[in-house]
């Protein structure tokens, strides 16, 4: 582990103290002058994988108890066991901040649970919470249908305290409403998640959910019109993540995408639609250091943002294996300059139709004379 994360590890895991005490999830190590301390499990994320760690302070544990081969006596509840030090991956101590860290074996029993911490210091769990809030009674998705279709099996809803099938609609009572999301098997993907979900206002509590492995983001938040604030989407490991065509289209009351501005899409190809008719998004910057290389689709990306007059967050970008280019600033009608696309590489584009069709504050497109078009690619991007 280095400097650097093991940093920026133990000041983000403050806000774990909260559930310090939950059943299995601590115990008391033991020292021989019969006193002793207390330790947690955690997982944290290391080279890829989720290591189990004992963590404890620097007092209770330091270099003199575990050096290889020596046994360290735990109570877990009432029961003792020992852990042997041997052989291990992660083994950090600092006497300042007075803590100590070290991988330890699962046992065959698992009589200790582990809390599980992402890459970024984060708790993931297997619960989520977020507030729906409605103005009118009658029947309101939750989720989308084909996400309850894939992923049926994979979770538990409980709406106001009552539990509900995943494949029904729902009816949800006036004002707010507190929906728990119960994740009990690993989810594959999030494609159509909160499809068309038009009054979900609150997403923040998604930052709990653990998107390492999914490939999938399509027509994830599609029409959720009154989403204005993506707050719990900033941490998110996306860098097995393909799919982000309509991620955020419809999303008409996003106004920003600051959150977004450290996801790895480096996987992604297709980028279709993604923020398309995203009509009050007036900042882009968050974008800016998106390595999109492998993408090919950007078609109609940036379609129907009639506010967003300032594109400088693409001009690094890397669209070199890009060929669908159509439609993708299309009715973005307070765009006057696209000066910042100038430089880019479109050698493997083959359809721009429409590129800036309905953009009625650009007077011209001369800036991009240096991409190599046809007479008629050309034209046809007006």
């Amino acid at each position: 582990m280095s400097d650097n994360k093991q940093e920026k590890f133990f000041i983000d895991i403050q806000d774990i103290n909260n559930i310090l005490f939950l059943e299995n999830y601590t115990c008391k190590i033991l020292k021989n002058n019969n006193a002793y301390g207390t330790g947690f499990f955690l997982k944290i994320s290391f080279n890829n994988d989720l290591l189990p760690v004992l963590i404890t302070n620097y007092h209770i544990l330091n270099e003199n108890d575990i050096d290889n081969g020596k046994i360290i006596n735990i109570m877990i509840n009432t029961e003792v066991k020992k852990i042997k030090i041997d052989n291990l991956r992660i083994k950090y101590t600092n006497s300042e901040r007075d803590i100590t860290l070290i991988e330890i074996r699962p046992n065959k029993d698992k009589i200790y649970n582990f809390i599980e911490i992402n890459e970024f210091g984060k708790i993931i769990r297997n619960e989520i919470n977020i507030k729906y809030k409605t103005n009118e009674e009658g029947i309101e998705d939750i989720f989308g249908e084909k996400f309850v279709e894939n992923n049926k099996n994979s979770i538990e809803l409980i709406i106001n305290g009552n539990k509900n099938d995943l494949i029904n609609k729902y009816k949800l009572r006036k004002g707010e409403n507190n929906i728990k999301i119960i994740i009990k098997n690993k989810i594959i993907n999030l494609e159509y998640m909160f499809y068309n979900c038009k009054l979900l206002k609150d997403i923040e509590e998604l930052k709990y959910l653990d998107t390492k492995d999914i490939k999938n983001f399509s027509f994830m938040f599609f029409g959720c019109s009154s989403l204005s604030d993506i707050k719990g989407l900033q941490d998110w490991n996306v860098s097995n993540g393909n799919d982000f065509s309509c991620m955020f289209a419809g999303c008409s009351s996003l106004t920003d995408i600051k959150e977004l501005q450290d996801w790895n899409v480096s996987n992604g190809n297709n980028f279709s639609c993604m923020f398309f008719i995203c009509s009050s998004l007036t900042d882009i910057k968050g974008l800016q250091n998106w390595n999109v290389s492998n993408g090919y689709d950007f078609s109609c990306m940036f379609s129907g943002c009639s506010l967003l007059s300032d594109i400088k967050g693409l001009q690094k970008w890397n669209v070199s294996n890009g060929n669908n280019f159509s439609d993708m600033f299309r009715e973005c009608s307070s765009l006057s300059d696209i000066k910042a696309l100038q430089n880019w590489n479109v050698s493997n584009g083959n359809n721009f139709s429409n590129m800036f069709f309905g953009c009625s504050s650009l007077s011209d497109i001369k800036n991009l004379k240096n991409w190599n078009l046809s007479d008629s690619e050309y034209k046809g991007m007006i």
